[in-house]
Parts: C-alpha cells; sequence; structure tokens
C-alpha cells in the first residue's frame, strides 16, 4: 500500500490500514500520515458519527514511541482555535484513549485544559456571540468523567455550581450534556440521590443540584395533550407562504412532502404551470424535492424544467427527477451520462429507476464520482440513495454496496452498506477482518458477533 493510498483508507476510517500496519516491517513511512490523522477531526459528520479518536489511537499503538503522537496532541489541544469545537472533541478523546492505557502526561494535559476553560468562564462577561468555551468546557468535562468516573465527577458538579454562583449567566441548563451522561451512566435515581446527599455537604453542588431540578422540572411545561395537532398542509397554504414570502420553508417542505394528499399535490403541480416567474416556480417546485414519490403529473413537463436557463429553476427540476421513475426519466437519465453532464443528478435518476440493462452503465458513472470532505461530488448524495433504495422496492446489484463500502468518508453510510452487503451473503473474508478495525465501532461489534475471527488473522502485539 503506497502512502496516497493508506491516506486515503484512514480518511475514510477504514480498518485496512490497521491490518496493513500488521503486516508490514517497514511502518516508518507511515507514522507522519497517522500523527496528521491524530492532529486533524477525519469524521464525515462528527456530530452524528461521533470522532474518530479510538480508531487513530490503534493506529498509533503500532509504531515504537507513543511520544511521538501524544506531545503535537497535547499542544494541538493546547492551541486549538476556539471555534473548532469537534477537533477539540477529537484531541481530547484521543487524549482519553492514551490516558486509559497509563499515560499521565495526557491525563494531566485534560486537566490543565478544564482549568483553563473554568477559568474563562468564571470571567466571562455576557455577550452577543456564540459561547463556544462554554462548549468546549462541558465537552472536556464529559471527556474526564468518562475516563476517571466518580473521582472526578463530584469536582466537576462542585465547580459548575461554584461557576453558577460566581457567574450568574450559567445554569444547569447550559450543561444538560454532561448530566445527561452522568444519569445514564450511574442511573437517573442513583445519581440524583448521591447529588441531594452531597448538596448537604457542599454549597456549589447544592448550587448545582437546585439549578438541575429547575431544568428537569420547569414551571412553564406546556401539557402534550394541550398542544394543537399540526394541519395537514395544502396546496393553497403552500402557495400563500411563497407568494408572501418568496420561499418556502423547510418545515413546510418536508409536512407536504410527507402529509400532503395526492389531491393536493396533484393540485400544486397544476398551479406551478400556470406560473411564469421562474423563481416562483423553483420555490413551489421545491416542495417534491424532499424525500418524495416525484412529481404527481408528466414526467416530461420536469425534463423540460430541467432544460431552463435559470440555473435555481433548473436546479431543483433535477432533484425532483432523480425521484421519478418512469421510463422518459430512465431514458433521460442515460443520454445525461452519455453526454457527459447533470452526472450526479443523472446517477440519481438511473439508481431510482434502475433495471438489469443499465447496470455496466450505472456502475461505469460511479467509478466516476469520488468522494471528498465537501462532498462537492454529491458522492455522499448518491450513497444515500443507494441505501434508500430498498424503501422503493429498487432492488440494486450488490456492486453499488461494495461501492460505498469501499469509497464512502461516512461511517454511519458504511455501517449501512456492510448490512446490506451481508444479507446479500456478498461480505468477502476480506471485508469482514477489515471491518474488525473499522472507525465505526458498531461495524465492529457486528462483524466480530457473527464472523467469528480466525486463528491466524488475529492481531498480534506489535514492538
Amino acid at each position: 500500500m503506497n502512502k496516497k493510498d493508506f491516506k486515503r483508507y484512514m480518511k475514510q476510517g477504514l480498518g485496512r490500514c490497521a491490518l496493513f500496519l500488521q503486516s508490514t516491517e517497514d511502518r516508518e513511512p507511515y507514522k507522519e500520515i497517522v500523527l496528521w490523522g491524530c492532529l486533524h477531526d477525519l469524521s464525515f459528520d462528527t456530530q452524528s458519527e461521533g470522532t474518530r479518536a479510538s480508531y487513530m489511537y490503534h493506529l498509533t499503538t503500532y509504531f515504537k514511541d507513543e511520544n511521538d503522537f501524544l506531545l503535537p496532541i497535547v499542544k494541538a489541544l493546547e492551541t486549538v482555535p476556539r471555534k473548532s469545537d469537534w477537533l477539540l472533541l477529537h484531541l481530547c478523546e484521543l487524549l482519553q484513549c492514551f490516558a486509559e492505557n497509563g499515560s499521565a502526561l495526557a491525563k494531566n494535559a485534560l486537566m490543565k485544559k478544564y482549568d483553563q476553560l473554568f477559568s474563562v468562564l468564571s470571567n466571562k462577561r455576557i455577550s452577543r456571540g456564540y459561547d463556544y468555551e462554554r462548549d468546549a468546557f462541558e465537552r472536556v468535562a464529559i471527556v474526564l468523567f468518562e475516563l476517571r468516573g466518580t473521582d472526578v465527577l463530584w469536582k466537576i458538579v462542585d465547580d459548575m455550581g461554584c461557576l453558577f454562583r460566581k457567574n450568574p449567566r450559567y445554569g444547569a441548563n447550559d450543561f444538560e450534556w454532561f448530566a445527561d451522561r452522568a444519569e445514564s451512566r450511574l442511573g437517573k435515581k442513583r445519581f440524583h440521590a448521591l447529588l441531594a446527599r452531597k448538596a448537604e455537604q457542599s454549597e456549589s453542588i447544592l448550587r448545582f443540584y437546585q439549578s438541575l431540578m429547575k431544568t428537569q422540572n420547569p414551571t412553564d411545561t406546556v401539557c402534550p395533550s394541550s398542544r394543537k395537532p399540526l394541519e395537514i398542509p395544502c396546496a393553497d397554504d403552500i402557495e400563500r407562504e411563497v407568494f408572501a414570502s418568496g420561499e418556502l420553508s423547510p418545515v413546510s417542505r418536508v409536512r407536504f412532502s410527507r402529509r400532503g394528499t395526492d389531491e393536493e399535490k396533484r393540485k400544486l403541480a397544476e398551479s406551478i404551470r400556470t406560473q411564469s416567474d421562474p423563481d416562483l416556480k423553483a420555490e413551489l417546485l421545491s416542495a417534491f424535492a424532499y424525500r418524495s414519490d416525484g412529481f404527481p403529473l408528466s414526467h416530461e413537463i420536469i425534463i423540460e424544467y430541467s432544460r431552463s436557463a435559470h440555473e435555481t429553476f433548473s436546479e431543483v427540476a433535477f432533484d425532483v427527477l432523480t425521484n421519478c421513475r418512469s421510463e422518459a426519466v430512465k431514458a433521460y437519465a442515460q443520454a445525461l451520462l452519455s453526454a457527459g453532464t447533470h452526472t450526479a443528478h443523472a446517477v440519481q435518476m438511473l439508481i431510482t429507476n434502475y433495471s438489469e440493462d443499465v447496470k455496466e452503465l450505472l456502475l461505469a458513472a460511479l467509478s466516476e464520482i469520488k468522494a471528498d470532505a465537501r462532498d462537492t461530488s454529491d458522492h455522499h448524495a448518491i450513497g444515500l440513495k443507494i441505501l434508500g433504495a430498498g424503501e422503493r422496492n429498487i432492488k440494486l446489484p450488490k456492486e453499488c454496496f461494495l461501492y460505498i463500502y469501499h469509497t464512502t468518508l461516512c461511517s454511519l453510510c458504511r455501517e449501512y452498506a456492510v448490512s446490506a452487503l451481508a444479507k446479500r451473503r456478498a461480505l468477502t473474508r476480506e471485508i469482514i477482518e477489515e471491518c474488525r478495525f473499522d472507525s465505526n465501532a458498531d461495524i465492529v461489534r457486528y462483524v466480530n458477533q457473527y464472523y467469528p475471527a480466525k486463528p491466524f488473522l488475529k492481531e498480534r502485539n506489535i514492538p
């Protein structure tokens, strides 16, 4: 494996990087790449996937001196930009891995960052800007709690209560994630009972406890039964909103797509045809672009719209076409691919209209679409289209799911692809062994549960 391929696979979070480092005796050329991965948040969507700290830590264990990685990571945490919240979490969880394996340096670095952020919050003035330091403090507090458990829990709770007393702008509602993790780990009743007992001994813990009770028993809670049910949107509602503001809100778009009746959708489609303003037409048409079953009238109409010189109108029309199933759309997709234009949309249209006769064309088109972190190629959208095809009884070949596995940067998409391949009995032994070291913990658990490792493929200790 050359260094370029190694870095690409590492960005994807594939287990083949670990297998390669196991098998080669010349690991030194790959050290800088692994260090680069340690200093960057590689997750495609950290909020959904979590960080890949454990994955990167595992790769560092194939090298002799952990300080080659640990020292730069500590320095990076000290200087991480205040708005790089996911990078901060990645670095903290990476240091947590080192600390769990005995590194005092990693543990001290986390405590130092915690103390620094606590000092910042204690002296912070009211600001209209987003409070990144608050989020950073909570993230570090959670990592320390996960690392040291109750040994540090009550110190953190005491510190937070002290913070609430010194800087009244803060309260337990600012640290709900931390409280939720404590409740999950200790059990909600046990955590609250211990908290009440500790509150008798500490004024700061009492302050935290009182603040937490207010967040969990708000006086202005609205009884669920008193809430008015959302009305099913109709075509007139969509038109009024667009004509009044010039745009359709995401909420209205989703509600109409999910709950609008076939009659109302047809009524809106007819209304779109009568409009002359391309901006209004585009906004109205967008009601059919979100997870819909396509356009309720002839698809030739949408095909014609997609050829519009008005860029926004054309783009929305293409989005709608990716959900439309008809021979006309299938033929149009083939023509677009032959011409080499609107490739990403054409591929999605072909997926929606898949049949065995377009298999080679589809696979060839997929092979040309490369993944990138900003998804400029729509690679992720195409992957989601493949993974969601089964919901519409579209039977895609196994090669489509192999494509996702081998190319996606999103570990969640890879997880669904692994599941789809398993159902098709298409998981090769090579993929199974890679999955044991994947960045996605659910993939690791799945293959280890259902595909026991062969003795000669078990990971060996690396000097």
